[in-house]
């Protein structure tokens, strides 16, 4: 079956992806984030010129960060939409009614529209997709109280040593990424979603941190599905920071380290960047993700497309990030 992956551009952070798989007069489309307003527009325009419809089946909200969820309005607004999936953590605990207000006016939108509104915990199936990450009962007991609080790094003393030498550690044994990094229960909570087309897998992560990544993997190999036997593209998560990765995840999840003489590049690592960001992912994200097969691109202004057995746009063919390295 072929499928497509399109990363938009974005501003001032967040990401905006859509999916179409199956064939000529059997298409469906899936929206997984949307950016600000803007990026939203971007999307609708998207769908509309390149899937040829104005349908979008399923639309996924990773995380009710407002640079995830603010352009979804603008597809539920303009699209005919199917189903909205994202998490609704109002429900479950009392906050004030003003926090995460574009997840909550994304929640009411659907619900004037009569767009089926469900939750994306892991075992759900979106289309292809299969949510990996979060766990519901992880999610409510752990993620959930931690909410509005900041991320404890561990290790912090190790880490500002290696900060201070870091071009004595990268010339000597090559930029690594740390052990312990650690990021906030907001950013945990994203959906972690993977779909095998035909035995390629597409993972995405929205801004998922170490620990759900690493239960993503687990669950995936009680499911009995081998992710990096299969992978050939994955999203790398919030900008390609270095915070949200560990070399047990990306072991797990892309595959364990191969010298350069041994390596076979079939795999695509994307990452949404802005272009008002005024910078590129990490260099060690970028540089481990190679070691595993994994040629990374940026967005930086510009849309990356995957695709496999669907109609060719004429695009010029992308140049990873990092080359060099």
């Amino acid at each position: 079956m072929g499928y497509e992956v399109d990363f938009l551009p974005v501003e001032a952070g967040g990401a905006a992806i859509c999916v179409r798989w199956g064939t000529p007069g059997n298409y469906k489309v899936l929206v997984y984030d949307g950016g600000t307003a803007c990026s939203g527009e971007h999307l609708v325009t998207h769908v509309e010129t390149h899937y040829m419809t104005s349908r979008v089946d399923y639309v996924v909200n990773s995380h009710p960060a407002c640079d995830h969820s603010a352009g979804l309005a603008v597809v539920l607004r303009k699209l005919r939409v199917g189903e909205l999936w994202m998490q609704r953590p109002w429900a479950y605990t009392t906050m004030p009614s003003t926090a995460m207000p574009a997840a909550r006016a994304l929640e009411q939108l659907a619900d004037s529209k009569r767009i089926p509104v469900r939750e994306p915990f892991a075992g759900a199936s979106i289309g292809p997709f299969t949510v990996l990450s979060p766990q519901r009962d992880w999610y409510l007991d752990t993620l959930l109280p931690a909410f509005g609080q900041p991320a404890i790094a561990p290790r912090r003393r190790l880490s500002a040593f290696l900060a201070s030498s870091h071009h004595w550690v990268h010339r000597w044994t090559g930029a690594r990424l740390r052990v312990g990094a650690a990021t906030t229960a907001e950013n945990e909570s994203s959906v972690v979603l993977h779909a095998d087309f035909d035995g390629r897998g597409v993972v995405l992560t929205g801004r998922a941190g170490v620990g759900a990544l690493d239960a993503a993997a687990t669950y995936a190999e009680q499911l009995g599905i081998d992710l990096p036997a299969s992978l050939r593209l994955i999203q790398a998560p919030n900008g390609g920071s270095a915070d949200h990765l560990s070399p047990r995840v990306l072991d797990r999840i892309v595959g364990h380290c191969k010298p350069r003489t041994a390596r076979t590049y079939t795999k695509s690592a994307f990452i949404s960047v802005s272009l008002d960001a005024g910078q590129q992912p990490s260099a060690v994200v970028t540089e481990a993700l190679k070691r595993r097969g994994a040629l990374s691109f940026v967005t930086l202004g510009t849309s990356l497309h995957h695709l496999h057995e669907m109609p060719d746009r004429g695009w010029y063919r992308a140049r990873p990030t990092h080359m060099k390295t």
